[in-house]
């Protein structure tokens, strides 16, 4: 697709203010995907809250100007795609169990925070219990305190019934 000089500077200027405000992001190679299987990928990197493009390595090069991701630049060599987010564990989940099934899909690395990651890294990211889980423990853990401490306080007052109606009595 070739793009009109004013095209690839909005490009530019548009992800690298998206880069400067995001987490997470993650390179991989595509070559060999065919289009349903990217628009697949895309709808699964929705789904996560991420965000997936195929970008040209020079305009990409440019966007990561002046953010954390300077650093992984050097896996900006072929047919690049980027993953990101500010959740590094749905993305990378959505990207490892997608590579896992489709050989096309290989991870080059990437960068969380102004840290590079390795694949195996991101891996072991993908392993991490998504924050959606998370939540539901905390709550459950939460909730199962707050009935103990019901539970707790309702004896409490039977057995202050009880004793004053003794002394009530007597």
């Amino acid at each position: 697709i070739l793009m009109e000089k004013s095209e690839k500077q909005e490009f530019v200027s548009h992800l690298n203010s998206v880069l400067k405000d995001t987490e997470f992001l993650m390179i991989a190679h595509y070559k060999g995907l065919s289009v349903s299987e990217i628009s697949s990928l895309r709808n699964q990197i929705r789904e996560s809250n991420s965000k997936f493009k195929v970008a040209k390595n020079t305009l990409a090069r440019r966007a990561f100007k002046n953010t954390n991701f300077e650093i992984v630049e050097k896996l900006l060599v072929g047919p690049t795609s980027l993953a990101y987010s500010d959740d590094p564990v749905s993305t990378s989940k959505v990207m490892v169990d997608f590579a896992k099934s489709n050989d096309n899909l290989k991870i080059l690395g990437g960068a969380m925070g102004d840290q590079e990651l390795s694949v195996d890294e991101i891996k072991k990211l993908a392993s991490l219990p998504s924050m959606e889980n998370l939540r539901a423990k905390i709550l459950a853990l939460l909730s199962s305190q707050q009935n103990k401490i019901v539970n707790a306080l309702q004896a409490k007052q039977s057995e202050l019934v009880r004793i004053l109606n003794a002394k009530y009595k007597s």
